[in-house]
């Protein structure tokens, strides 16, 4: 799978911008993407941490879990 196709993945479908720009700058584009998608994630586990911290200890993982399921993993 090549960068392009994997840009288009990401963002739902084709757009026109995404034609004007060669192979390298839409490579850039799809790290900067993941990369911000990463970050946000990091993000939010850190405030959920922060929100579940005032829990008993034994009900802290289940807690995560039950509200975020295995989207907070990582």
């Amino acid at each position: 799978m090549t960068a392009r196709t994997e840009l288009v993945r990401e963002l739902n479908g084709p757009t026109a911008a995404s034609e004007m720009l060669s192979d390298q700058e839409i490579a850039d584009l799809l790290g900067l993407f993941r990369s911000a998608q990463q970050q946000e994630k990091d993000l939010l586990i850190e405030a959920v941490n922060g929100m579940i911290r005032f829990f008993p200890p034994p009900f802290r993982g289940i807690t995560r879990r039950i509200m975020f399921g295995d989207k907070l993993e990582g």
